[in-house]
């Protein structure tokens, strides 16, 4: 089956998690031994993945200190190739994995320092953080055409551990996987967009025409982001409206 969900003009800020069952991946560490096992996470919507190939690699943690979202000059010690971790937040999934891609990674890991909600009872919380309802989503910013290689994002209670071995120099080997879709005459696509999701008007246009050929051959999903005025407190106790229309 042939799944068109991965489009470079897909956007999305705030939006229902991706179900895990759309996950074509997955992720398993190798070294050290206390950390073996496969890891849930979650796929970026951009990038090129190796479908049906592996990426077995030594990972490299930039440190608490660097974000990634400045070029990153690799130290000298750092022996090519490697997967990259480093830590979400500063700026956009695309310019931390695009930074990561010009130093020579293979693959980037987001190590997410936010703990989900649902995962309270297994994640430890950073000082004065509050825990997330809904998961980060791995969107494209609407620039990461040129990203050629993928990414991945780790929850909290699992890229922690990690991040302590890597960061006590310890070798954290990880394997990266992806599925190859078994092919039929059926097409699933979903677009990910907003009313005023300006960037993907021209691929809406365009695609019309392969969309009716398509027909009955192809099933496809909107997903609309929805901003919620309500919970973001966008009126005061005046009444003010403090927000813009979305």
């Amino acid at each position: 089956m042939v799944n068109f969900c991965r489009s470079a003009l897909l956007l999305a800020a705030l939006a229902p998690s991706l179900e895990a069952s759309k996950v074509s991946s997955s992720v398993k560490v190798h070294l050290p031994k206390d950390l073996q096992g496969g890891y849930d996470h979650r796929e970026a919507l951009f990038g090129i993945p190796p479908y049906g190939g592996t990426i077995q690699q030594n990972v490299m943690y930039t440190g608490k200190d660097y974000d990634l979202c400045t070029p990153f000059i690799t130290p000298p010690h750092w022996k090519s190739p490697f997967i990259l971790m480093v830590d979400r937040g500063g700026c956009t999934f695309v310019q931390k994995v695009r930074n990561g891609q010009h130093a020579g990674a293979v693959a980037v890991v987001i190590a997410d320092n936010v703990c989900q909600c649902k995962h309270e009872d297994l994640c430890t919380p950073e000082p004065n953080t509050q825990c997330e309802k809904h998961e980060p989503i791995m969107a494209d910013d609407g620039s990461g055409y040129d990203i050629t290689i993928p990414s991945i994002l780790m929850f909290k209670q699992d890229a922690d551990p990690i991040k302590e071995a890597l960061v006590k120099n310890t070798n954290v080997m990880l394997e990266l996987s992806w599925t190859l879709p078994n092919p039929d005459d059926h097409v699933e696509w979903d677009l990910w967009t907003s009313p005023t999701d300006y960037v993907s008007m021209q691929f809406k246009n365009d695609f019309r025409e392969a969309a009716l050929a398509l027909a009955s051959h192809a099933s496809f999903t909107p997903h609309m982001y929805i901003y919620d005025g309500i919970e973001a407190k966008c009126r005061t106790d005046e009444g003010e409206n403090l927000c813009t229309t979305m």
